[in-house]
């Protein structure tokens, strides 16, 4: 996702940032939309991405115990259910839970240290 696709890009990211923002914004989407299927009783469809994989690889946490990836999931499960039909609201929520994720990162690293 180049920044020259960005509205108003108010500082120049790095392609591997812009690139795991990119991963966690159309997570969340997914997340939104099969969130609201579920409410219907759509369940278990097979079309569901998971990006998870590629977002942690991203952020350096592709080694994850049980503990750590159900944060991880938490986290993006809440940003996914505060999204709304307009891009500055996904885009919102798309930076939050990658900050929630660099500091859970941050924090997952100290408590691993010996």
């Amino acid at each position: 996702m180049p920044s020259k696709n960005l509205r108003y890009p108010l500082v120049r990211l790095s392609e591997d940032t812009q690139s795991t923002l990119f991963l966690i914004r159309e997570e969340l989407k997914s997340r939104k939309l099969f969130h609201a299927l579920h409410k219907v009783d759509f369940d278990d469809c097979y079309f569901l991405p998971h990006l998870d994989s590629l977002i942690l690889k991203e952020l350096g946490l592709d080694d994850l115990s049980d503990d750590e990836f159900a944060i991880y999931s938490e986290i993006l499960e809440r940003r996914g259910k505060k999204i709304e039909a307009d891009n500055d609201a996904v885009m919102k929520q798309t930076l939050r839970a990658y900050y929630e994720l660099v500091e859970a990162k941050k924090k997952m690293k100290a408590e691993r240290r010996p």
